[in-house]
């Protein structure tokens, strides 16, 4: 499993196209004009300017999409894609939060119309030309609020969220959730399960007939969960190429052929579970969750030597991880309903974080893979600590007070020094005498700071 995730790092550090030493937004990015000119954008192969940093609202709480999304769209954020999806029947809910974002907007002064681009998917029950052509029908009717608002400019992207429903995945009830269709559904035959093989390629007709009638909201057209076997059989069949590929963040790391797919037919990728996906048991993975602070520890650095942030703020874990994903062009959705996370994870904050360097990506790949994997890097991250002996020999000693032992680190000539790799919490002990019964004076330092931190202590 190693080989075939850092295979597929690398080929996604290829595909990202990152340019070292120069402003990666502004060189490799399009922007919009006006006020969201400073949002990460990535270009479609339509070319339209599509944002890099959005939120999924699929599975939330349908009573608190309105309000965050209102939230998600002010100034300080500026998030401007979202993802859904057919089945979790709340597009008329987006639609209103998106209302409400620009009814907050216009009262704070906003005179043009704001760009939004919604993500949503045509669920397998609806698989085939007649069936697709419905569910779109009514996903535009769903958003037509925010479609109509007059200061909204509603991009809609369409995708096929599943090829097919599974015998095999547990959760896919194929002919129960037929069952369960209006007839004015269920009377367009045939029923998908029946046609596995080919009723997505009827959905891929509908969605290309909507995408080139010119009355139509459709932006760009995409599929979500493919295999790279299907998209080899649409392309013989498209004639409009997809736009967009969503999967799972597993599937970007470890299936090198639909990240080469992708980047050899200029399809945008679009990655979601990404922060559980990761980020599900950082303890199992302890030397590569501390990598990736140090490298999230390194663009803080950076970042407060500009002015960016303040001495007390920091990179997260997962503004990291989303930030390396941005920067090798892969859009991010990740779901919240907290409101500093979701500031945390907005455009505006992402956007903010300088590219990294040729390194530091490297090293964040490497622990994003081990992470997901479970299998740890080998060696561990540290704070490096510099011990200093100005006036006289000292002796080092290493204190751990829950079993309330010292163990000797190392005997410092005086003028000289020693270096330790260290963690934060972790004790020393300083004596100026090889018996500590004998000594004089005693220091305890205490490591703190962050992973990638080098302190200097002059003993």
């Amino acid at each position: 499993m190693r080989s075939r995730g850092i295979l597929c790092l690398l080929l996604l550090t290829l595909t990202g196209r990152s340019i070292q030493g120069q402003n990666f937004f502004q060189k490799i990015l399009g922007k919009k004009s006006g006020d969201d000119e400073d949002i990460p954008r990535a270009s479609l192969s339509n070319g339209m300017k599509f944002p890099l940093v959005g939120i999924g609202v699929g599975n939330m709480v349908p009573e608190v999409i309105p309000a965050i999304l209102s939230h998600a769209l002010r100034d300080d954020k500026k998030t401007r894609l979202i993802d859904t999806s057919s089945v979790s029947q709340n597009e008329h809910v987006v639609a209103k939060g998106i209302v409400d974002g620009a009814d907050y907007l216009v009262k704070q002064g906003m005179s043009d119309k704001v760009e939004i681009h919604v993500i949503t998917k045509v669920w397998y029950t609806h698989l085939g030309y007649d069936r697709t052509m419905k569910a779109v029908q009514q996903t535009i009717e769903n958003v037509r609020p925010a479609l109509e608002h007059p200061n909204v400019d509603l991009k809609l992207h369409i995708l096929i969220h599943w090829p097919r429903c599974y015998d095999t995945i547990p959760w896919m009830k194929c002919e129960a959730e037929e069952q369960t269709l209006p007839e004015s559904i269920k009377s367009l035959p045939p029923p998908p399960h029946t046609d596995k093989v080919n009723a997505w390629k009827g959905s891929w007709k509908a969605l290309e007939t909507l995408y080139k009638d010119d009355k139509s909201p459709v932006a760009s057209i995409g599929v979500s969960n493919f295999h790279v076997k299907e998209l080899e059989e649409l392309s013989k069949i498209a004639t409009v190429k997809p736009h967009i590929i969503e999967a799972n963040i597993w599937s970007f790391l470890y299936d090198p052929l639909l990240v080469n797919f992708a980047h050899r037919n200029g399809i945008h990728l679009v990655a979601f579970q990404i922060i559980d996906g990761v980020f599900g048991d950082p303890r199992r993975t302890p030397f590569s969750f501390h990598h990736l602070l140090s490298v999230c520890n390194d663009l803080a650095k950076t970042m407060q030597s500009k002015g960016l942030l303040t001495k007390d703020e920091e990179i997260t874990a997962p503004q990291g991880l989303m930030a390396w994903l941005i920067q090798h062009s892969v859009s991010v959705i990740p779901r919240t309903t907290d409101l500093q996370h979701l500031k945390e994870n907005s455009a505006v904050a992402l956007g903010k974080i300088p590219p990294m360097t040729e390194k530091q990506a490297q090293t964040l790949a490497y622990a994003v893979e081990a992470l997901i994997s479970g299998e740890d890097m080998e060696e561990d991250a540290a704070i490096r600590v510099t011990f200093y002996a100005k006036t006289k020999d000292l002796h080092l000693w290493w204190r751990d007070d829950e079993d309330d032992v010292e163990i000797l680190i190392a005997t410092i000539k005086k003028g000289g020094k020693f270096d330790e790799k260290s963690h934060p919490g972790h004790k020393f002990k300083v004596y100026d005498h090889a018996d500590k019964a004998q000594a004089s004076s005693v220091e305890l330092f205490q490591v703190s700071g962050r992973y990638g931190d080098h302190h200097h202590v002059e003993l």
